[in-house]
C-alpha cells in the first residue's frame, strides 16, 4: 500500500503534539504540587502594648527625708477636703528665710546610697505625673526625681530628672516629668519637692497629690 509523505508525517506530528501536551500537563501538575506544598505567607501581627499599672509613689514608698535647712521645711498630711483625690494630700510648708530645703520620698528609709535602689526598668513607665498647687498662688517649687549618690556611695540613682522651677497656681494642676528614655534600674529617690528662699522670700505653702509613675 502506498502512503503519501503527508500521510507518513501525520502520525509523527500527532505524537509530537501529544508529547508536548503531556509535558505541559506534567509541568502544570508539578507547579500545582509546588504551590500546594509551599508554606503560607504569614502577615506580621502587631501586638498591642500592654499598659503598665500606675505606681503611687507616696503609697509604695512612704519613707521621706527632709533635706537642706531641715528645720525650715515641714511635711504634713492635708485633709480630704484639701486633696486633689481623697482621702488625703500632702502639705509642704517652707518657712521664711529657709535658704534651701525640701522633701524627698525614698525607696527605703534613710537611704543615702548605702542600700540598692528599686528596679522600675521593667514597668514600661513613660512619665511621672503629679498634681500640685500653692496655698495663695505664685509659690515656686522644683520637682525632681533621682539624682542621689555619687562615685563614693555604694549605690546611686541611675537617673536624674527635673520638671524645673514651677510657679504654682492656687488651683490643682497636673505636671509631668518624662522618664521614657531614663534608666530606671536603680531608683532610690522616686520623687522630691525643693524650694529656695530667693524664689519664695516670704515662705511658701505647697500642696501635692497623686504622684504616680505612669505608662
Amino acid at each position: 500500500m502506498h502512503m503519501s509523505a503527508s500521510g507518513r508525517l501525520r502520525p509523527i506530528f500527532l505524537l509530537s503534539v501529544l508529547a508536548l501536551a503531556g509535558c505541559e500537563q506534567t509541568s502544570r501538575s508539578e507547579q500545582a504540587a509546588q504551590a500546594l506544598s509551599a508554606p503560607p505567607i504569614e502577615k506580621p501581627v502587631s501586638k498591642p502594648r500592654s499598659a503598665a499599672p500606675d505606681l503611687d509613689v507616696t503609697a509604695v514608698y512612704p519613707a521621706t527625708d527632709l533635706i537642706g535647712s531641715k528645720r525650715k521645711v515641714h511635711l504634713d498630711k492635708a485633709s480630704a477636703s484639701a486633696a486633689h483625690s481623697p482621702p488625703e494630700a500632702w502639705k509642704i510648708a517652707f518657712d521664711k528665710g529657709g535658704g534651701f530645703a525640701g522633701v524627698c520620698w525614698k525607696n527605703q528609709a534613710g537611704n543615702e546610697g548605702e542600700l540598692p535602689g528599686a528596679d522600675l526598668s521593667k514597668g514600661g513607665y513613660r512619665r511621672i505625673s503629679f498634681w500640685a498647687k500653692g496655698a495663695k498662688g505664685g509659690e515656686v517649687a522644683e520637682f525632681r526625681a533621682g539624682g542621689l549618690g555619687n562615685v563614693k556611695t555604694r549605690y546611686r540613682d541611675s537617673f536624674d530628672l527635673s520638671a524645673g522651677n514651677l510657679k504654682l497656681l492656687p488651683t490643682w494642676s497636673e505636671y509631668s516629668i518624662y522618664v521614657s528614655d531614663a534608666d530606671l534600674s536603680s531608683v532610690m529617690t522616686p520623687f522630691c519637692v525643693l524650694m529656695h528662699q530667693e524664689d519664695n522670700p516670704e515662705g511658701a505653702e505647697v500642696y501635692l497629690d497623686d504622684v504616680q509613675y505612669r505608662g
